[in-house]
């Protein structure tokens, strides 16, 4: 198992009252442009040649220094066979124990706030896409720290006739900024000591905590390798799967859970987490319970 993004866009489908009906039980339609084949797609494009860690190479990650302005470009495209009607934003969305989390509707927050797109509104004839410039005017009083946000591209159906709701579809890049002085800011963590485990389903597992010292939030890529087990016997390497972004001065479980026909040991387990050039590793020597716990 391995570290993924949760995925490059966000996908959202929202139900939401018809304002003339809100009170109204109807169903809800939706417009041939969301029920066509394809759909509305976004992505970051001319992403910085010195983007190393998995967030940077999908998401708008970078450091800005307070009273300064930072630019990025989008692509948007319609995939469907009818005109789009796209409204893009930006919004706020944070990150609470490690899940990147985004607010309801045009919910603001200071980051969102200091965001503007080059177009708001755009029609796309099917098949078409557009380039549009995210800018990011960070005022000269912004404190230091991380903050959160989605630039979105969105889609509403006509209020059903009679009444009913109105359905919205938007799909987003995140925004992970960081505001303070000085370059991109550091990127660290360190590996607790692993530990040996086992399920309540009988299976053998290897635990440990990653602790995110450093100041950018981070997504971890590794593996998890067996050696000198009974016999000699070698295991791995498998893919370690945190499933969550880690912010700074957080941390989070890494839970690897291998086969039940893996013998209890003593095993030397060896730990090797990288983002980008940011490498660590850590090594136990480590017997597996008979028994859950």
């Amino acid at each position: 198992m391995r570290v993924t993004l949760t995925a490059l866009m966000l996908l959202t489908a929202i139900a939401v009252p018809s304002a003339a009906v809100a009170a109204s039980s109807g169903q809800a339609t939706a417009p041939s442009s969301l029920t066509s084949p394809g759909g509305i797609g976004i992505r970051l494009v001319n992403t910085p040649t010195d983007a190393l860690d998995l967030l940077a190479r999908s998401y708008i990650v970078d450091q800005v220094a307070p009273g300064s302005t930072l630019h990025r470009r989008l692509e948007i495209r319609n995939s469907t066979r009818s005109m789009a009607h796209v409204t893009v934003y930006a919004a706020a969305a944070d990150l609470r124990h490690g899940v990147f989390s985004f607010a309801a509707g045009h919910s603001r927050n200071e980051l969102s706030s200091w965001t503007t797109v080059s177009r708001s509104n755009v029609r796309l004839p099917a098949g078409a896409g557009i380039y549009e410039t995210v800018t990011i005017d960070v005022p000269k009083a912004a404190s230091s720290g991380e903050r959160y946000a989605v630039i979105w591209a969105e889609m509403s159906a006509s209020a059903p006739t009679g009444g009913g709701v109105t359905l919205v579809n938007r799909i987003g890049v995140r925004m992970y900024v960081s505001t303070g002085p000085g370059g991109a800011p550091r990127a660290n963590f360190a590996i607790g000591t692993p530990a040996a485990r086992r399920s309540a389903h009988g299976n053998p597992s290897v635990v440990t905590k990653i602790r995110n010292n450093g100041k950018r939030t981070l997504e971890l890529g590794g593996t998890l390798t067996l050696t000198n087990g009974p016999g000699g016997l070698r295991a791995g390497p498998y893919r370690i799967n945190l499933g969550v972004a880690i912010a700074p001065n957080h941390s989070a479980p890494a839970i690897v859970v291998l086969d039940k026909r893996l013998p209890r040991g003593p095993w030397r387990v060896h730990i090797r987490l990288s983002s980008g050039f940011v490498q660590h590793s850590a090594a136990a020597t480590i017997t597996f319970p008979t028994r859950a716990g």
